[in-house]
């Protein structure tokens, strides 16, 4: 089961990262984009799972652009 939730998440990243306009829809009424992306209906369970993980993956990826930015910002506050 869970093999099946991480193929889903990682589907569901995929479609997202780079879309904006998707991550604002997946941020409002999550079940439905994901429901939508994925093309099927999913338990309850695993659709709250599915959410959750994607949703940790995605403040990860915004962690990491936010970091690349503040490190570049603090490079050249020391010239390097």
């Amino acid at each position: 089961m869970s093999e099946n939730i991480a193929k889903y998440v990682e589907q569901i990243v995929s479609k997202l990262t780079g879309n904006n306009n998707l991550i604002e829809q997946f941020k409002k009424n999550p079940a439905k984009v994901v429901s939508d992306l994925l093309g099927i209906k999913l338990d309850k369970d695993i659709l709250q799972a599915v959410i959750k993980a994607v949703q940790g993956k995605l403040n990860l990826t915004d962690v990491a652009k936010n970091a690349g930015g503040l490190l570049a910002k603090l490079k050249s506050l020391f010239g390097k």
